[in-house]
This record gives C-alpha cells, structure tokens and sequence, in this order.
C-alpha cells in the first residue's frame, strides 16, 4: 500500500505591528513543524513536544487535527488513519501566531494529502477564513512583511519587501494575562488616535523596507492597541526605558501580547539580557530570543513511504 508523509514547518508572526493593527505582519525566526503520516488503519495518533506540548488534549481536540478535519468536510473527503506529530517552537498565547499556524499546517497537509485540491491562493483564502487570523496565517505562509485585509469573503493581500535585521522577542511569564485583557480593548476609540495610527503607517512601512531603525522608531507608536495592554504587563515601562538604555530604537507588542519586539542595530543580546533583567526587577520571570527576519515562509516537502 503507497502511503504520504507531508512535513510542514511554519515561521513565528508578529502582528498588530505598531501602527499597523489588524493589517501588517512580520515573519520571523522561530518555528513549529508538523508531520502527517497516513497510516495503514483507520487509527488517528497525536504526538506533540516543545512548547505548549499537551496543552490541546490529544485527537481531534487539537488546532492541526481540526483544520485536517474542516478541509476533509469541506471536499466530502478523507484518509483512513493519520499519525500527526507537532514539534513546536513558538509559545501558546504568546502573541506570536502559534496557534494560526497550527491551523494552516493542518490545511495545507490535508491539500496535500488529498491531491493538491486548492491553489495557493485558495489556500491563504481558507486559512484566514477558518482561523479568523488573517494577517498571522498570510505572513506565515508567505514569510517576510505582508499586509492584508478581508472583504466580505475574499481576501486582499500583499507581500512587501522588507530588509533583513535581527529582533530581539522578551515573553514574559503572566498566568492571568490572558484573561485580564480579553475585554479591554474599546470598540470605538478617538478619531485623533485613529488619525495618528493611519499616518504612521506608510513611514513604517518604509523603515522596514530600508532596514531604517530610526525612522521605525519615529513611526512604530500604536494609540490604538498598546496602551490598552501594557497596563497589565507588569514593568511594562520600565522594561522599555532599560531596553532603550541598553541600546534597543524601538519596542512594542507582538499581536495581542504579552511578548514583546525590540528593535536594534547591535548589542542584540546585551538588550535581551537587561531586558529579562528588568522583569526581573517587576517580579516577573521571562524569556528571551534574537531572532532574524524569515522571509521564506511555509516550508512544505511530501514524501511517499513503503
């Protein structure tokens, strides 16, 4: 019997990108490989580690399995059994698009496994779809900066050119976060604020494409979103003053938070350890990486087995 094994290793996102809420995204080095194998019974086995390993149960509870599942649905179709290993880098809640990109590798392994059905573009359309995630699994799959937006059912995307630079991500440890800023963003806000957004996006658009991390700083300042967050980052502030001091040009959220991108030319790992640092000064444990842009986005080899 001819059995498919589809491997698929998807970047980190950082979206709602200063200014750019809800419409820019920035791939970046840190990753989460999944592997589908058919299997010769009708048996469906879930294997995950790294980060975030067992926190979705096992079976058809977990983001990959349920996206196999919506697109086997959708074309009335399916495969006896499937072994689906999850090797992840990317932290669970974190801000930086794990969970989006579980779902694109369980969409775009059930294409595979099924034929190559739908075009790329069909796929990025069912990803932001199903997801509700548009702007994380559009820079997932394409890599680099995107910007994107849905209108009514088609989505309307680009990729941008970016240069290549180093940030630097700081997560810090915050059991209750999640939770505390579920509802804390304003349905409406004020028309200056939207104002002072909108045209900051152009000028950071341009900083990220000449690598000009001065001009980012001048144009990276959210009224929108982050001031709403930070509050419950605890240090959040002072974080951001030592990182300045430390060498870094700019700071922000990455997605929803709680992670945080630092922005800078060099000392890379000096401002990553007077980050941590400073949290530790707030009482609070965290994380750190430098981390290069990823500008090729999806990875996706299919092999036959005996």
């Amino acid at each position: 019997m001819s059995l498919y094994k589809v491997k698929i290793t998807l970047p980190a996102t950082i979206s709602n990108l200063g200014p750019g809420l809800n419409s820019l995204g920035l791939a970046i080095g840190l990753y989460t490989t999944v592997e589908i194998s058919q299997r010769d019974d009708y048996r469906l086995v879930v294997e995950t580690e790294g980060e975030g390993s067992g926190s979705y149960g096992t079976g058809v509870r977990h983001p990959v399995t349920l996206a196999l599942m919506r697109i086997f649905q959708r074309l009335e179709r399916t495969v006896p059994g499937l072994t689906v290993r999850v090797s992840n880098r990317i932290p669970l809640g974190s801000g930086l698009g794990a969970e989006a990109a579980f779902w694109v590798a369980g969409i775009i392994a059930a294409n595979n496994l099924l034929g190559t059905v739908f075009t790329r573009t069909q796929i990025l359309e069912i990803a932001a779809q199903v997801s509700g995630l548009p702007s994380q699994t559009v820079t997932s799959i394409l890599g680099g900066l995107t910007t994107s937006t849905i209108q009514g059912e088609t989505l309307i995307y680009r990729a941008l050119t970016t240069s290549s630079f180093m940030v630097i991500v700081a997560l810090p440890e915050l059991e209750s976060y999640r939770s505390e800023v579920a509802q804390v963003k304003p349905e409406r806000v004020p028309l200056n604020d939207a104002l002072y957004n909108l045209g900051r996006v152009p000028l950071l658009i341009e900083a990220l494409k000449t690598g000009d991390l001065k001009l980012l700083a001048q144009s990276l300042d959210d009224r929108l979103h982050v001031p709403y967050l930070k509050p419950h980052i605890a240090g959040f502030d002072h974080v951001a003053e030592m990182a300045r001091r430390a060498g870094a040009q700019a700071v922000t959220l990455s997605g929803d938070g709680p992670a945080l991108i630092v922005f800078a030319e060099r000392d890379h790992k000096k401002i990553a350890q007077a980050i941590e640092q400073a949290f530790q000064n707030a009482g609070v444990k965290a994380r750190s990486w430098v981390l290069p842009i990823d500008t090729q986005g999806v990875v996706v080899s299919v092999a036959g087995t005996a």
